[in-house]
Formats: C-alpha cells, sequence, structure tokens
C-alpha cells in the first residue's frame, strides 16, 4: 500500500470514530433526557397527596 492509500483510509478512520462518538454523546443526551422525565414522573404531585385516606365500612 502506497502513503496516499493509508492516508485516505486513516482519514475515513477518523471521520467514522468522530460519527461514532458523537451518535453516542446523542444517546445519552437522549438517555439522560428520559430518565429525568421518568424521575419527575415517579414524583407525587403533591407532598400531602396520599397521606391520609377515608374508609367507610
Amino acid at each position: 500500500m502506497d502513503i496516499a492509500a493509508l492516508s485516505i483510509i486513516n482519514s475515513q478512520t477518523e471521520v467514522q470514530n468522530t460519527a461514532s462518538v458523537l451518535i453516542l454523546k446523542k444517546a445519552m443526551e437522549t438517555a439522560e433526557t428520559n430518565n429525568i422525565s421518568l424521575i419527575n414522573d415517579l414524583l407525587p404531585p403533591s407532598p400531602t397527596l396520599g397521606a391520609k385516606v377515608d374508609i367507610k365500612v
């Protein structure tokens, strides 16, 4: 293989690595957003909600 071919392969590898990192970062950001949303959904809407239960027998 000549130097030009090695240079092209190296450049393509760098582009692929950069794209992979960017895709992984986007996936991590999406997962973080989803996790924050899930945690917020699990929090009670009011601190007093469910503190007292009316029961009739």
